[in-house]
């Protein structure tokens, strides 16, 4: 190419993690990179003005966080590439974007946190960790006894990347793995493969049920009241996943009437959790911030990928990460 590429990194001021991109590092990791800082024009903004004056040239978007890109083909009539730094991409309406401009995202940068926090969550789940930290707030004694995780059933919804580090995860527990697609298609790691449409056969044998999907029109409250009622008293959940996709509602009210052990919930359908919310007291919920899958090594990993991917645009060559904008993933 004659011209350097505009490439356009924009942070969400409101985004959690947009402190950890901050303009010199990023530069600090594009400097890794013998060559490729004079093929680019790298340019940051902090607010949607400076975007407004950036999209103008930019043939690339980097984005942190939350935009509503309405408008973006009048907006950004120069842009082919959007990059989104997190595996989800449901922060931007997907629906609006040119059918030119490509979509890329930050898959398979959680699978070694997915494993570890995977493999936690069962393990206090089959602990009973959630029951005795309500008894710890409660002040209350009682001793109970103890059952092995190994042999029980795992029901694993969504074996995309996530999925499938869960399920590494799980069968080092020596677990029974039920995974459940959209597709339904035989998974390395699962012991049985099922449909999306027999979730709640699924879970009638769950000993756990662990949710790594991603949040797309299909997948917004698929564990609703109805698949909850189907999973037996003994069983407990954990979601990875995106918040929208569990009716934690519906979970807390059997949660607080017995009608499942407990629950690891990593990620809520408003975040951060309001203080005035109930799930922060719910008999035998465990609440984690959104960190489950956040190391302190992701943001350097993903600027890395990043940087290889245009390469890779700038050689024409096919890009890593694409989403598919029909399916949302």
């Amino acid at each position: 190419m004659s011209t350097a590429l505009d490439i356009h990194i924009y942070t969400d001021p409101d985004f959690r993690q947009s402190k950890d991109f901050a303009d010199e590092r990023v530069l600090g990791i594009l400097a890794e990179f013998e060559g490729l800082g004079s093929r680019i024009a790298l340019s940051f903004s902090h607010d949607e003005t400076a975007l407004n004056a950036a999209l103008a040239d930019a043939e690339v978007l980097i984005l942190v966080g939350k935009l509503d890109i309405a408008d973006v083909a009048a907006r950004a009539p120069k842009l082919r590439w959007i990059h989104i730094t997190s595996a989800g991409v449901d922060r931007i309406p997907l629906d609006r974007l040119p059918a030119e401009v490509l979509v890329t995202n930050a898959k398979g940068n959680h699978e070694v946190r997915a494993r570890e926090f995977s493999m936690t969550a069962l393990l206090m789940l089959n602990n009973r960790l959630p029951d005795f930290v309500t008894q710890q707030r409660e002040k209350h004694w009682a001793q109970s006894a103890l059952e092995p995780i190994d042999g029980k059933t795992v029901v694993i919804l969504g074996m995309g990347a996530l999925g499938s580090a869960a399920a590494e995860a799980a069968k080092r527990l020596n677990l029974k793995v039920i995974g459940v697609s959209r597709s339904g298609r035989d998974h390395a790691l699962a012991d049985v493969s099922l449909p999306q449409s027999r979730l709640k056969e699924a879970l009638a044998d769950a000993d756990f049920l662990l949710i790594t999907l991603p949040l797309t029109t299909d997948t917004r409250d698929i564990v609703g009241e109805a698949e909850l009622a189907a999973m037996p008293a003994r069983a407990g959940v954990i979601n990875i996943g995106r918040g929208p996709v569990l009716d934690v509602a519906a979970l807390a009210k059997r949660l607080e009437a017995g009608q499942l052990r407990g629950a690891v919930l990593d990620v809520f359908p408003e975040e951060p959790l309001p203080a005035d919310s109930p799930y922060w007291t719910t008999r035998n919920l465990i609440v984690t911030p959104h960190s489950g899958l956040y190391d302190a090594d992701y943001v350097p990993r993903c600027l890395r990928f990043f940087f290889a991917n245009v390469e890779r645009y700038l050689d024409d060559r096919p890009l890593e990460n694409r989403v598919d904008t029909s399916l949302g993933y």
